[in-house]
């Protein structure tokens, strides 16, 4: 009777044991994989940005931002070029907004341009309610009051005009009546200010890109553009079927020059 009670003694000492080992290791394991779950969520909740020279491999540099934070904005510098904004494509169409949250790992493309003195003469060209564009009649004409003045700076082309414009106006800038190396909505750093939009893309003949749409004023005022041109690094679409050498003008484009404008009433 004495070995039986001694037997179910040990017998309720090993159960007991079992259970509070089966208790240690289900802790061990629920703090382990809680760590991991807490290292998971630090990472998703942070992102890579990574900073790319022009050739869309060389790395310039990265940074750590957390999630739906803003990316670091910064010049770098290129010995021999002068850098012009950070890019959201590896093929610089598309210049990338600093104001957009991060959700994302994400990579950015330095444009660098090397200066090359432009030698044309640009001119605004469309039609509409204005004087001006009104005489232009879509650049049949073009006079000394069409034309922009190049600034006389050596680092850097920059054309500028003033100009009184209606609601519903519709402008380009281009070299010529044919409107060679014309530069549309998709050159304008921005089509609005303060939240308000002032310019429209109106588009043009048939599948026209943004580079070649009209520019369509939505507010009236007086405005004055600012066009800066980087001509050695235009590019010439010798896909077209409509492409020739002596119409390349009209098919070339430029990934970094840019319309800037300031308004008053």
């Amino acid at each position: 009777m004495k070995k039986r009670i001694v037997t179910m003694l040990l017998v309720g000492c090993i159960g007991v044991n079992a259970v509070a080992m089966t208790g240690c290791g289900n802790s061990e394991s629920s703090a382990a994989e809680a760590q991991v779950e807490a290292t998971a969520d630090e990472t998703s909740n942070q992102h890579t940005v990574t900073y790319y020279d022009s050739d869309g491999t060389t790395v310039l540099d990265t940074k750590v931002v957390d999630h739906k934070a803003n990316a670091e904005d910064f010049t770098p510098e290129k010995e021999g070029y002068t850098f012009v904004g950070w890019f959201a494509t590896p093929k610089l169409t598309r210049e990338f907004d600093f104001s957009r949250a991060i959700t994302e790992d994400t990579p950015l493309y330095a444009g660098f341009v090397s200066y090359v003195e432009d030698t044309r003469s640009f001119a605004i060209v469309g039609s509409g309610e204005s004087e001006l564009l009104k005489e232009s009649n879509w650049g049949e004409v073009i006079s000394d009051d069409h034309r922009l003045t190049k600034e006389d700076n050596s680092e850097a082309n920059q054309y500028t005009i003033t100009v009184e414009l209606q609601e519903g106006d519709q402008f380009q800038f281009a070299v010529d009546e044919t409107w060679a190396d014309q530069r549309g909505y998709g050159y304008l750093e921005s089509g609005m200010l303060d939240g308000k939009t002032y310019f429209k893309n109106a588009g043009g003949l048939g599948d026209t890109p943004a580079e070649k749409s009209n520019i369509e004023v939505a507010v009236a005022g007086t405005y004055t553009f600012t066009l800066t041109t980087f001509p050695g690094e235009d590019v010439y679409d010798e896909a077209d079927q409509y492409y020739t050498e002596e119409t390349k003008e009209n098919f070339n484009s430029n990934p970094y020059d840019k319309i800037t404008w300031t308004y008053t009433e």
